[in-house]
């Protein structure tokens, strides 16, 4: 589909030290997009010419914890210095360990002092990183190119999206509750008296002039048990939610806790995020007659955008070898 674009930020799991693009990378592609569009509004109708497309930025960032509006107290010293300790990852394979709480009893090859940022959304704080994939779509809800959506039509079309992904790329059955995000139930049902609910994929959006802003993040094989030097979940209570659990598509398909940064894992991410776009853009419902609207060379474009992230601090994170710890 002409009038779509796709940028996907590189990283390097299977590396000896893995290296992923920062979080805060991520967010300055993400502010080039939205101002393209923003500027595009900005223009008096006569004069706006064709509208920039829609994009989708999708990526695996170093770890990061990012902190959502209700988070008015400031972090304390002694919790910043927990998150920003050390967290140690695996380059093994998740078929090499196929236990889901084994994760403490993995070699200790690298490790990552994860970031602390604040995002633009709602919420308390959550964790991104290696093993999941996030999902940013840059779109303006107003557009002529597609369908108008309301602040709730365009989360549900997330939600919608993620599920249907989750759904094809494994059989996962996922579904939606009173809070944000998407869910799968113990057994893959999604009915289920008593089955406990676990988080699987974390939604957060943020509008300036109905552009869109953040999105999803899916966990894929991101560490859901095991102590704190290795499950990064054990040093916050996710989204503010203490009654419900966090958990990934290796531990539902019965493959490992997934505290590897694999090619397996590149691999996996790569599959779900062309089938989220293919997705996404099936539910976007782009007019029939969109191409013409855009007079656009799509090859050109992402040139041009480009030249302009060659001017943004893009330098990877990688990780440390153990060895650090040791002088």
């Amino acid at each position: 589909m002409a009038v779509f674009r796709y940028l996907s930020l590189h990283s390097n799991p299977g590396a000896l030290l893995p290296q992923f693009p920062s979080y805060v990378f991520a967010s300055q592609v993400q502010t080039v997009l939205q101002q393209e569009l923003l500027a595009w509004k900005a223009r008096p109708p006569s004069s706006r010419g064709p509208p920039p497309p829609p994009s989708l930025i999708c990526f695996t960032p170093a770890p990061t914890y990012t902190l959502g509006r209700r988070q008015a107290e400031p972090l304390s010293e002694s919790e910043v210095a927990q998150l920003r300790s050390p967290l140690f990852v695996s380059t093994s394979s998740p078929r090499d360990a196929r236990i889901a709480g084994d994760a403490d009893r993995r070699p200790k090859s690298a490790f990552f002092l994860p970031a602390i940022d604040h995002a633009p959304r709602g919420g308390l704080a959550t964790y991104h990183g290696p093993g999941q994939l996030v999902v940013w779509p840059v779109i303006d809800l107003h557009s002529p190119l597609h369908q108008h959506l309301t602040v709730r039509d365009y989360a549900c079309l997330l939600e919608k999206t993620t599920i249907a992904a989750l759904e094809k790329q494994w059989g996962l059955a996922g579904f939606t509750t009173e809070n944000p995000g998407v869910w799968v139930r113990s057994g893959g049902s999604r009915r289920g008296a008593g089955a406990e609910e676990r988080k699987i994929a974390a939604l957060g959006v943020h509008l300036r002039r109905h552009v869109t802003g953040l999105g999803v993040a899916i966990n894929y094989s991101t560490p859901v048990a095991g102590p704190a030097e290795t499950n990064p979940w054990a040093r916050i209570v996710a989204c503010g939610l203490e009654d419900r659990g966090v958990t990934n598509a290796c531990v539902e398909l019965g493959l490992s806790s997934g505290n590897d940064n694999s090619n397996d894992d590149k691999s996996a991410l790569e599959s779900l995020a062309d089938t989220w776009s293919s997705e996404f853009q099936k539910r976007l419902k782009i007019h029939p007659d969109a191409d013409s609207m855009v007079s656009f060379d799509a090859a050109q474009s992402l040139k041009d955008l480009d030249a302009q992230f060659k001017h943004l601090a893009d330098s990877p994170v990688r990780a440390y070898p153990v060895s650090n710890l040791q002088t």
